[in-house]
């Protein structure tokens, strides 16, 4: 018999892996349908009106548990049968310094961000996808119609749960999910780090089905994945995902009471001339990220702590 070439055999890994791959992300999204299938059926039981806020809390409450967190944990249970928590950097502490860092980030980075929302919220397609994009157009005014009538009290008590639930519980939910599992899995597959962050961010951004808030999406996807990365704790990029849905429900909540402007979503945007708060944002985020890195306090390759299940697993 012949000898096995190296090249051979580590084709056949490479096939392997990637099958476990397509394995894993087939019955992460499997699990993810389920979830919201069964949260279809929340909004159908008797109680309150079709939007009234109980039922809307419900619902969202059912989507972030059902659709996320459980598909994320148990499809690390029947893959490999490893601890979900530890396997997703979720059994440890934060650092003080990462969540430091994380809101440095972002709120140095907010400007930037405003006018990239800008500027992809008047993005055009070309004519011969004008039916595509009048259905992106649709999707987005149904999302904004829901979003808004759970935005539209300005009682204490609804705001403090829209926070509790939309903000904290989304941005846990969504974070196990995007990055925790699917992330997580890629790295650990051997994908390079940073094609992993992207993929995640992308896939992400897609299935929120807003094409006009597509671009800052995904760059929010990769600003937690990198956060993950960074901290090697997926607290820390959960964290920051929930300040960025909690700051949209309390400055709402301000707006409305006439303590900001309702310009205040704008701040960093410049309409028609060059955007230059955007760009001193851009390149003082850069700047941070760099000081940061050459004090070895964030690094360019994972800190992941725990050690990740072997590839490919044999049931």
């Amino acid at each position: 018999m012949g000898e096995t070439s190296f090249s051979e055999e580590r084709n056949s890994i490479d096939m392997k892996q990637f099958i476990e791959i397509c394995q894993f992300i087939l019955i992460l999204m499997g699990l993810m349908i389920c979830g919201l299938f069964l949260t279809t059926l929340i909004g159908v039981l008797p109680f309150g009106g079709p939007m009234s806020f109980p039922r809307q809390w419900a619902i969202f409450t059912g989507q972030n548990i059902l659709a996320f967190i459980v598909p994320a944990i148990l499809t690390w249970k029947i893959c490999f049968k490893a601890s979900p928590l530890k396997v997703m950097e979720a059994d440890n502490n934060p650092s003080c310094k990462m969540i430091g860092i994380a809101v440095l980030i972002y709120f140095v980075g907010m400007p930037a961000l405003n006018q990239i929302v800008y500027w992809n919220q008047e993005m055009h397609l070309p004519e011969f996808l004008s039916s595509f994009e009048n259905w992106c157009s649709e999707m987005e005014n149904l999302a904004e119609e829901q979003t808004q009538g759970l935005l539209s009290t300005t009682d204490i008590f609804p705001t403090i749960m829209n926070i509790l639930i939309i903000g904290v519980l989304t941005g846990i939910g969504e974070e196990f999910f995007f990055r925790g599992a699917l992330q997580r899995m890629l790295v650990i597959s051997k994908v390079n780090s940073h094609v992993a962050i992207w993929t995640a961010a992308i896939v992400f951004s897609a299935l929120h089905f807003q094409f006009f808030g597509f671009v800052p999406r995904v760059l929010l996807g990769a600003f937690f994945g990198y956060l993950y990365m960074w901290s090697g704790n997926i607290w820390v990029n959960s964290f920051a995902h929930a300040l960025n849905n909690s700051l949209v429900i309390i400055s709402t909540w301000c707006i409305k009471k006439g303590y900001l402007s309702e310009e205040f979503d704008m701040v960093g945007v410049d309409e028609g001339g060059f955007p230059v708060v955007a760009l001193i944002s851009v390149i003082a985020v850069v700047a941070i990220i760099f000081i940061f890195y050459r004090k070895g306090v964030i690094a360019t390759t994972p800190n992941y702590k725990s050690v990740p299940p072997e590839l490919p697993k044999k049931h």
